[in-house]
């Protein structure tokens, strides 16, 4: 009797988990996620806007070393590490940043700021002073 119950429980159960799965219609227009593109001038980067929904998507980035939260990304270096030049204004300035290296990529981040909206505040103060474009990304922790 028990192991009939806990049969018919089982099969319910597995039963109603695949019900809960919707059909979703694949459609030939191009999704647009929140993959890093370059923008026309080699230094600055945008993220992407998903268009089905309409909402500005995030790059999210896992380390170790690096505080977790939301910050701005200024720049991405994948062959050379930033030399002084280019970190100089940010030294001036009044920003917090790093250089966080992943996977021979190196990040330069400002930040870090406590929830998406704060950071997406600052991307004009940003790019009022540094004259630089950025977008919001969060680091997490893996």
């Amino acid at each position: 009797m028990k192991k009939t119950i806990l049969l018919s429980m089982t099969i319910f159960l597995l039963l109603a988990c695949e019900t809960g799965v919707k059909y979703q219609e694949k459609s030939n227009e191009p999704l647009l996620s929140g993959i890093v593109e370059r923008s026309d001038n080699g230094n600055s980067y945008q993220s992407s806007m998903n268009e089905k929904t309409g909402k500005k998507s995030f790059t999210k980035i896992f380390s170790n070393s690096a505080q977790p939260g939301y910050y701005l990304q200024m720049a991405v270096f994948k062959k050379n590490r930033p030399n002084k030049q280019f970190l100089e204004p940010l030294d001036k300035s009044s920003f917090n940043y790093i250089v966080l290296n992943k996977s021979s990529t190196d990040y330069v981040l400002i930040g870090p700021y406590l929830s998406y909206n704060l950071a997406k505040s600052n991307v004009s103060l940003v790019k009022s002073n540094l004259g630089k474009r950025t977008f919001v990304v969060q680091v997490l922790r893996p």
